[in-house]
């Protein structure tokens, strides 16, 4: 029996939230090497952003994502993609409650990200700590030996930053001020921050005085989904 002939490369299940989306989607063409329009992946993105809370379903037993996450997954089945990422790093703590993973070839940012992380310090005892939702936090979901979270105050601040992204205000110098504060390695763990990361590790790389390093999960999946659609 033949199979069904992909109609699009990639998918992108998004809409937490649909501005991380939207980055996600311009960092994607940016990246691309390309000569010409059709050089591009073609790729479907669905902004279903009727997804319930992921951090209110752990946290304060609001309504669990998954239906509308495996809805989510199976429009873009129905649309031909071979592969889908996700850009929302707390909803991939529900990642084992997907269905029809044989059908779409999933590309996990977690894992692709703490990869990255691993293999970047390789040995080393080296720490980074780890900005995200109070849901991802509570979830574990990065766990590898090299990420730690912040203490309560500091993740109250992340947490608060994050909301307020959501919210359409502009937190990038609010998160100047708190990078500078823990002064450590960081990666953005939740797409709301990585909207702003081009501009700070822009800036923190202009201004050596400030002893940190920034990793963005997004970043990290697009760079392994590029290399996967390309083949």
């Amino acid at each position: 029996m033949e199979l069904q002939r992909k109609r699009y490369r990639l998918g992108i299940l998004g809409g937490m939230g649909p501005e991380a989306t939207a980055t996600l989607f311009m960092k994607l063409v940016k990246k691309e090497k390309v000569n010409c329009d059709q050089d591009h992946i073609e790729c479907a993105i669905l902004n279903k952003s009727s997804i319930p809370d992921r951090t209110k379903a752990l946290l304060d037993n609001g309504e669990s994502p998954v239906i509308k996450l495996n809805e989510g997954i199976n429009e873009l089945i129905s649309l031909g993609c071979e592969y889908f990422i996700m850009p929302c790093n707390t909803a991939h703590s529900f990642k084992k409650e997907f269905n029809n993973l044989d059908k779409i070839k999933f590309i996990d940012m977690i894992e692709e990200a703490t990869n990255y992380i691993d293999n970047y310090y390789n040995n080393t005892k080296e720490e980074v700590t780890v900005f995200c939702t109070n849901g991802t936090r509570k979830a574990n979901v990065y766990n590898s030996i090299h990420f730690v979270y912040p203490n309560d105050a500091i993740q109250e601040k992340v947490m608060n930053i994050i909301t307020s992204i959501k919210s359409g205000n502009n937190e990038l110098e609010s998160l100047k001020k708190l990078i500078k504060h823990v002064n450590k390695p960081i990666i953005f763990a939740c797409t709301e921050l990585s909207i702003y990361f081009d501009d700070l590790y822009k800036y923190f790389k202009e201004n050596p005085e400030v002893n940190v390093y920034l990793f963005d999960a997004m970043d990290i999946l697009l760079d392994k989904t590029i290399e996967l659609c390309k083949k």
